[in-house]
C-alpha cells in the first residue's frame, strides 16, 4: 500500500475498534503458511491434471491447462479455474468419472477452499500488527497529554464499567442507585456498545421498580457506520420480557399531507418490497435466503400510516432519467431541478424547499447549480466559512499583515466589501487605482503595493490599517481579530454574516494555542478539515441543500431528490475496502478480506458476505425511507438509470406506473405573512484591546533583533514545561520541555545549546527555591484576570500555605523598568486572589542566570 493508503487503513481500524469496543486479533496462521499451501495446491492440480481421464469437460481441462502453463505456484485466487468451486468433476454428458480421479478432485476442491479462507484471514495480519503497535504508542501519548478522543469514549466506558460475567463495578451501583427511570430517544441509532454500557444500570433500575422507556423507528436506522444496530430494538424488548413489557406504535403521520403518506405506504408495503428484492437482483445476492429476505421485509412491517384528517392535499412527482453517461445525467437533472425551483417559487418561499443528496459531492454539485442561477442557497458548501466572501477578505487582510510584501492579499482586501464600507471606495475605484499603478510601472520598481497606497491615501491608512500593521507580533491572533472586528464595525455592518464572523473568531481562539503565531494559524485555515469550518446556524430565505443523514429528524415544506439511488455496499468501511468482521460477537475482532473470487470457493465467506449485504440493504432502504418522509406538502424525485454499482436499483422501488400522485395547490399555512416573526439579537460587542495589550509583549527595540527575540521565546517555551523539580527526573522534564519547544517552533533549529542553557538556569544556586519548591504548588504560564477584566499571563507562580511567589522571565536587563511595572501589576492581582498571603515578585534574567526581587 502507498503511505496515504496505510494511513487511511490505520484510521479505518481505529474507527472499527472503537465502534465495536474491542481490539483486533491476528490469525495464528502466517503468510508463509499460505505460501506453502499454495505451492502444495499447485502441485496437486498439476499431478491430478496429468491423470485426467477421458470425458472431463473440455472447457474445464483448458482452463486448468492455462492455469498450469502460467507456472505461478504462488498464484492469485482470481487465476484459479472457477470449476474448482464444485465438489463433483464436470464430466461430459454420458461419461462417468473414475473413482480415484473423483477423489483427487474433491481433495483439490477442499484445498482450494482452505487456501481461500486462509488468505482471507491472513491478508490483514501485517496491518493489524502495525495498528496494534501504533495504538500502544498512541495511547501512551494520550495518557501523557491527558487526552481522550470522542471516538474512544464508549469503548473506554466499557472498559471502565467492566466485562460481562464479572461483579458489577461500584461505579455501576452508584449510578444505578441515583437513576431509576431511563428514557432513550432515537433508539434505532443506539450502538451495541452504548447499550452494553447502559444495560447493567437499566437492569438494576427495573429490578427495583424503575422503568425504561425507549422510542425509535427501525425504518430510520441509518447510522450503522457509527455502530447503530436496528436489530437492537427488538433484542432489548426480548431480553426484558420478564418485566411487563408494553409496546406502542404510532400509526398516524402528523407531518405529511395525504398524497405523500399514501405514496410511502405503497412504496414501503411488504408486497412492493418483496417485488423489489426479486426484480432488482437483491434476493439473488442473498442466495434467495428466505430468512434474510423476511428480516429485511420485517423492518418495514409497520410502515403503513394514516394521515391527519386536516392534511388532505399533497403532491408527489417521479421522473425517470435515461442517461447515456454521468455528464448527460447531470445536465438533464440540472435543467429539471432549476426549472422546478423556479416554478415552486410561485407557491413557496425558498426557505420551504430542501434538496436532499446522498453525499457531500452531490451537495457541492447541486449548490453550484443554484449559485450559477443566482438562487439563494444554504448548504455545507455555502456554510463553509472559507467560501464566505467576507471571511475571505478578513483572511486576506491577516495574510497581508503577516507578510506586508504580499501584494495579492492586500489588493484582495482593498477591493472587497469591508474596505468599501469603511472608505466609500468601491471595487471599481480600487481597480482603477491598481491599473494606474500598473500603467506607470510603479510596482515594477520594487515598491510594495501597501507602501504606494499608504503614500497616496495616508488618512485611510492611519485610520484603519496602521495600528494593526504595527501590532502584529505584539498581540495574540485572537485579540488582533477582535480589534479588526470592532474597529471596522463588522458585526453591525454585516449582520447577515454574524454566524460566519463568530465561527472564524471561535476557530482562532480554539486553535491559536495549537498553531503558534499568525503564520501557522493561516496555514491551518488553508488545509483545515471541512467539518471544522461549517457554520451550523444561519438566518436566510434560502433553498436548503443537505445530505439525507443531516436531514434525519427534520421536516421541510417541499423536498427535491435529484439523484434517488440505491447502492448496496456490504463492506463495513465502504465500497472497495473488502473489510468484513468474521464474527461480531467474539471478545476480539478478526478482520477478514472477502472478494467476489473468494466467495466463489468458500460457502463460509459467502455466508458472512450475505450477512453484511443484508444489513447494507436495510441501510439503503432506510436511507430512502428517511428521504421520502421528510416533506410536508410536496415531493419531487428524479431516478437516474445508473448508479455506482451499475443499474440503479432504486428504479425498481417505485412501480413503473406510479409517476404522479395528488395535485399541486396553494397551502395557507406557508403564507409568509403568517410566519412566526424572527427576533434579531444584537451583535456581540468586543473591546479593541490592540493598544492596551501591547504591554504583554516585546518592545519595538526587541523586534529589531529577531534572533534574540526568538531565542528568548524558545527559552520561555522550555521553561513553561518545567514545573516543580523536587524528587523528579530533571533530565526527563528538561527533555519534555525541549520537545514541546520544537513542536511550537517547528521552523526553528533548537540545538542542544538550549538544553544546556536551561539546565544551567535550573541548577543555579541562587534559583534553587524557584525550581525545587518542595511541597509547594507551581503554576506555569498561569492566566489571571485583573479587576478591570484584563487578562494577564504569569510565567511562574509558586503558592505555599502563606506565601505566593511571582516569577517573570526576562531575556536580558534591557527593558527592566517595563518589566518591573508588569511584575508589580501581577503582584496586585495575586494579592486580590490570595488576600492572606505574603506576595513577592522576582525577575529572572536568562542571558546570565540571576534573580532580582521586585519591590512593591
Amino acid at each position: 500500500f502507498p503511505k496515504e493508503d496505510i494511513l487511511g487503513l490505520m484510521g479505518s481500524l481505529f474507527r472499527l475498534s472503537n465502534r465495536y469496543g474491542r481490539l483486533f486479533c491476528q490469525s495464528p496462521a502466517k503468510s508463509n503458511d499460505l505460501i506453502k499451501k499454495k505451492i502444495a495446491l499447485f502441485e496437486q492440480i498439476k499431478k491430478m491434471n496429468a491423470s485426467s481421464p477421458d470425458g472431463v469437460n473440455k472447457t474445464v481441462n483448458n482452463s486448468i491447462a492455462r492455469f498450469l502453463n502460467k507456472g505461478q505456484k504462488i498464484f492469485e485466487i482470481k487465476d484459479l479455474p472457477s470449476r474448482f468451486k464444485e465438489a463433483e468433476v464436470p464430466m461430459n454428458k454420458g461419461k462417468n468419472c473414475p473413482a480415484d480421479f473423483s477423489k483427487k478432485w474433491k481433495k483439490i476442491h477442499k484445498a482450494v477452499r482452505d487456501v481461500v479462507e486462509l488468505e482471507s484471514v491472513v491478508s490483514y495480519n501485517p496491518y493489524i500488527s502495525l495498528f496494534s503497535r501504533l495504538l500502544r504508542f498512541f495511547h501512551g501519548v494520550c495518557r501523557k497529554e491527558d487526552i481522550l478522543f470522542l471516538q474512544e469514549l464508549n469503548r473506554t466506558a466499557r472498559l471502565l464499567f467492566g466485562l460481562e460475567g464479572l461483579t458489577v463495578a461500584e461505579l455501576y451501583y452508584r449510578l444505578a442507585t441515583r437513576f431509576k427511570h431511563y428514557l432513550i430517544d432515537e433508539f434505532q441509532d443506539t450502538s451495541v456498545l452504548q447499550w452494553c454500557n447502559l444495560k447493567t444500570m437499566v437492569e438494576e433500575a427495573l429490578s427495583s421498580g424503575g422503568s425504561l422507556f425507549y422510542v425509535g423507528d427501525k425504518k430510520q436506522a441509518i447510522y450503522r457506520f457509527r455502530g447503530g444496530e436496528s436489530g437492537l430494538f427488538d433484542e432489548v424488548k426480548d431480553s426484558f420480557l420478564r418485566y411487563n413489557v408494553k409496546t406502542r406504535s404510532l400509526r398516524k403521520n402528523w407531518r405529511s399531507h395525504k398524497a405523500i403518506v399514501e405514496f410511502n405506504n405503497r412504496v414501503f408495503s411488504r408486497s412492493n418490497l418483496a417485488r423489489v428484492l426479486s426484480a432488482s437482483g437483491i434476493a439473488g445476492k442473498l442466495n434467495n435466503n428466505e430468512e434474510a429476505i423476511n428480516e429485511i421485509l420485517d423492518v418495514f412491517g409497520d410502515a403503513a400510516q394514516a394521515y391527519n384528517e386536516n392534511n388532505l392535499h399533497g403532491y408527489v412527482k417521479i421522473e425517470r432519467i435515461d442517461e447515456k453517461d454521468q455528464e448527460e445525467r447531470n445536465a438533464i437533472i440540472k435543467g429539471k431541478t432549476l426549472d422546478l425551483i423556479d416554478e415552486l417559487e410561485n407557491r413557496f418561499d425558498y426557505r420551504d424547499i430542501a434538496v436532499l443528496a446522498r453525499d457531500n459531492s452531490e451537495v457541492e454539485l447541486i449548490t453550484s447549480w443554484l449559485i450559477e442561477r443566482d438562487v439563494p442557497v444554504e448548504s455545507e458548501k455555502t456554510l463553509n466559512i472559507m467560501e464566505n466572501p467576507l471571511i475571505k477578505e478578513i483572511l486576506a487582510l491577516l495574510r497581508f499583515l503577516h507578510s506586508p510584501i504580499d501584494d495579492l492579499n492586500f489588493a484582495a482586501f482593498i477591493m472587497g466589501d469591508i474596505f468599501s464600507s469603511l472608505t466609500g471606495f468601491n471595487a471599481e475605484v480600487m481597480e482603477d487605482f491598481l491599473f494606474s499603478l500598473h500603467k506607470k510601472g510603479i510596482l515594477k520598481k520594487g515598491w510594495s503595493l501597501y507602501r504606494v497606497f499608504r503614500k497616496e491615501h495616508p488618512g485611510i491608512w492611519d485610520q484603519y490599517i496602521d495600528k494593526f500593521f504595527k501590532s502584529v507580533g505584539f498581540i495574540s491572533c485572537y485579540e488582533l481579530t477582535i480589534g479588526i472586528y470592532q474597529s471596522f464595525g463588522l458585526l453591525n455592518k454585516f449582520k447577515d454574516f454574524q454566524a460566519f464572523l463568530m465561527k472564524l473568531l471561535e476557530l482562532i481562539k480554539t486553535k491559536e494555542d495549537e498553531y503558534m503565531g499568525l503564520g501557522e494559524l493561516l496555514t491551518y485555515f488553508e488545509s483545515a478539515p471541512a467539518e471544522d469550518l461549517y457554520v451550523r446556524v444561519t438566518k436566510s430565505n434560502s433553498v436548503k441543500i443537505l445530505t439525507i443523514h443531516k436531514a434525519k429528524g427534520l421536516e421541510f415544506g417541499v423536498v427535491i431528490i435529484p439523484f434517488l439511488r440505491i447502492d448496496i455496499s456490504p463492506e463495513i468501511e465502504g465500497r472497495g475496502t473488502k473489510f468484513h468482521i468474521e464474527d461480531e460477537r467474539t471478545p476480539a475482532l478478526r478482520l477478514i478480506r472477502i472478494t467476489d473470487h473468494y466467495r466463489l470457493y468458500s460457502p463460509k465467506l459467502q455466508k458472512i458476505y450475505e450477512r453484511d449485504y443484508k444489513k447494507a440493504c436495510i441501510d439503503e432502504f432506510n436511507n430512502v425511507y428517511v428521504a421520502l418522509t421528510r416533506p410536508k406538502y410536496e415531493l419531487y424525485i428524479f431516478i437516474p438509470q445508473r448508479s455506482f454499482s451499475g443499474n440503479n436499483q432504486a428504479r425498481y422501488l417505485i412501480p413503473e406506473e406510479l409517476s404522479e400522485l395528488g395535485k399541486k395547490t396553494l397551502y395557507r399555512s406557508v403564507d409568509s405573512r403568517e410566519r412566526q416573526p424572527l427576533f434579531d439579537i444584537a451583535p456581540s460587542r468586543y473591546k479593541d484591546w490592540t493598544g492596551s495589550l501591547q504591554d504583554e509583549f516585546a518592545s519595538v527595540m526587541a523586534l529589531k533583533n529577531k534572533e534574540k527575540v526568538e531565542e528568548g521565546n524558545i527559552l520561555h517555551a522550555i521553561l513553561s514545561r518545567i514545573g516543580n523539580c523536587t524528587n523528579q527526573d530533571v533530565e526527563m522534564i528538561l527533555k519534555m520541555g525541549v520537545e514541546f519547544a520544537r513542536k511550537k517552533f517547528v521552523h526553528s533549529l533548537i540545538s542542544s545549546a538550549y538544553t544546556d542553557r536551561v539546565r544551567e538556569i535550573i541548577n543555579n544556586e541562587d534559583l534553587g527555591n524557584i525550581f525545587f519548591t518542595g511541597p509547594h504548588e507551581v503554576y506555569c504560564e498561569k492566566e489571571v484576570v485583573s479587576r478591570c477584566g484584563r487578562l494577564k499571563r504569569i510565567d511562574r507562580l509558586i503558592v505555599s500555605k502563606d506565601q505566593a511567589l511571582i516569577v517573570d522571565y526576562k531575556s536580558s536587563r534591557d527593558d527592566s523598568k517595563e518589566r518591573y511595572e508588569q511584575v508589580k501589576e501581577y503582584m496586585q492581582i495575586i494579592k486580590d486572589i490570595y488576600p492572606y498571603h505574603q506576595v513577592r515578585g522576582y525577575l529572572i534574567y536568562l542571558d546570565q542566570p540571576s534573580i532580582e526581587q521586585v519591590d512593591e
